[in-house]
């Protein structure tokens, strides 16, 4: 019967959809970024730049405020 195969698959996820799915689903302290072939996986919170050329990626970290170093404490949180 032709387009059967078709009709089988109707409304289930594609394989490469699934694994996406698997991997937020196990790695929730990651963010996963796919641009065409590529993964990019970070952890949360990490800024991830991107852009056409260089120049716009340091444009992008230069208008961006200094990270915090590491160990400073956020905003007006008590010490203990």
């Amino acid at each position: 019967m032709p387009g059967s195969d078709q009709a089988s698959t109707a409304g289930q996820p594609g394989r490469d959809d699934l694994t996406t799915r698997i991997f937020r689903a196990l790695y929730h302290d990651y963010d996963l970024l796919t641009i065409g072939p590529v993964h990019i996986v970070t952890p949360k919170g990490t800024p991830v730049f991107t852009g056409h050329s260089l120049a716009q990626i340091a444009r992008q970290i230069s208008d961006r405020p200094a990270p915090a170093a590491p160990g400073t404490p956020a905003g007006d949180l008590p010490r203990r």
